[in-house]
């Protein structure tokens, strides 16, 4: 699970990241991103419920919180929120977090220091 400092939970954060927010794209998940105003980078995780039963979707949840926590130190120092998409519902955990992080190098949202 993300430590609380890096977690977004209040549906005003998530509704500003939606609106003024940039977005990136993979097959199993879209990523929505905006700068930060604090110093770490802050996560949301939203599955609707064309994923799957509430088991499937928490489940999921669980996998894109754990791939975030293992890998947030490479993260830029922006807000995301994570949107899964039904597909991912057939990946394994180490799937999703290295589609994570393959999706934020295309789209230059590493440190500087991990794209080089």
């Amino acid at each position: 699970m993300l430590n609380k400092i890096n977690r977004l939970k209040k549906r005003k954060e998530f509704n500003f990241i939606y609106k003024k927010g940039s977005v990136a794209h993979s097959l199993n998940f879209t990523i929505h991103y905006v700068r930060a105003l604090k110093q770490q980078p802050q996560i949301g995780i939203s599955v609707s419920k064309q994923v799957g039963n509430s088991v499937v979707r928490s489940r999921v949840k669980r996998i894109i919180s754990e791939a975030c926590r293992l890998n947030i130190e490479k993260f830029a120092i922006k807000n995301y929120v994570i949107t899964a998409k039904p597909s991912i519902v057939n990946l394994k955990s180490n799937e999703v977090g290295t589609e994570i992080l393959r999706v934020l190098k295309k789209n230059n949202l590493l440190k500087e220091s991990e794209n080089v």
